[in-house]
């Protein structure tokens, strides 16, 4: 879990550095290729080559991934409109929000604590709003940042149909087949707006490095961090891996500052007030026996 935390941190600024060299949609086609190949990989390793059918009907295999196509699209849209560390640290309301969006999809009541939990995260917000008001910084709150935390509720109902459309299909499979529909979607968007001259072809890009990123990144981001979530969840529970993923802004502000973006105090403020109210609501569910 201390490795999904890292690596799914660094997805913000590496991200925003490789928004700088490639257009959105053909960076996020060649993202998700390279994810789903490390998935493939995995399957096959893990639990064998025929276990790389799709057993899924066309219409729901579509489906997953144009909801998972679509939240790569939207989080690297926001991503590209705002500053990575306030990006990161208002990301740790998203737990907030897959809580809301599970209570609209499927009518499950919130958590006792979510109100304080929620009013937490609102002030942790509006600190790192104030953060854009400050003349400290030239360039901090761009607004895309709600737009990253918009796209949660993207992948929340991903998750959601995931487990819902799969009977018997392991974590992994469910990734690798989600991917695979993804990867589809983002490289039919790709080449259509290349071919249009809306964006660039993505091997006009000779720099070795900024490529050795990209894929690399990929690889452990989206493939290995993936596997290594279902991992962990399966050996702590589901509730105790959960905390780990707060570790996920913190890495991003130390994988930011490596990029040259220097957090300010009211980002880091702000994000300890927001994850403040995302612990708080975590740990009441800790505290709450699994029969109440």
């Amino acid at each position: 879990m201390l490795f999904v935390g890292a690596s799914w941190g660094a997805n913000l600024p590496v991200t925003k550095v490789m928004l700088g060299h490639f257009d959105l949609m053909p960076m996020a086609a060649i993202r998700t290729a390279t994810a789903t190949a490390t998935l493939a990989l995995l399957v096959v390793v893990l639990e064998g080559r025929r276990m790389l059918r799709l057993e899924l009907d066309w219409g729901r295999f579509l489906l997953l991934g144009l909801m998972m196509s679509s939240f790569f699209a939207f989080y690297a849209i926001g991503i590209w409109f705002s500053n990575p560390i306030t990006a990161a640290t208002i990301q740790v309301a998203s737990p907030l929000v897959s809580a809301a969006t599970v209570r609209w999809v499927t009518g499950a009541p919130f958590d006792r604590g979510f109100g304080l939990a929620l009013g937490l995260t609102l002030l942790g917000g509006a600190i790192l709003s104030a953060s854009g008001l400050s003349g400290g910084a030239s360039f901090v709150f761009g607004g895309g940042e709600l737009i990253v935390l918009a796209s949660t509720i993207l992948w929340t109902l991903y998750s959601i149909k995931a487990q819902v459309w799969f009977r018997h299909a392991s974590q992994l499979q469910r990734a690798y087949v989600a991917s695979l529909s993804s990867t589809g979607w983002l490289l039919l968007w790709s080449v259509l707006l290349i071919s249009s001259g809306l964006s660039r072809s993505p091997f006009g890009v000779a720099d070795g490095w900024i490529w050795t990123q990209l894929l690399g990144f990929a690889v452990l981001a989206s493939g290995v961090a993936s596997y290594s979530w279902n991992v962990g969840a399966s050996r702590l529970g589901v509730a105790i891996a959960a905390l780990w993923t707060n570790l996920v802004p913190f890495f991003a502000v130390l994988w930011s500052m490596v990029y040259g973006f220097v957090p300010n105090a009211y980002q880091i403020v702000g994000g300890l007030v927001a994850l403040s109210g995302v612990v708080y609501m975590q740990a009441r569910k800790l505290q709450t026996p699994a029969n109440s």
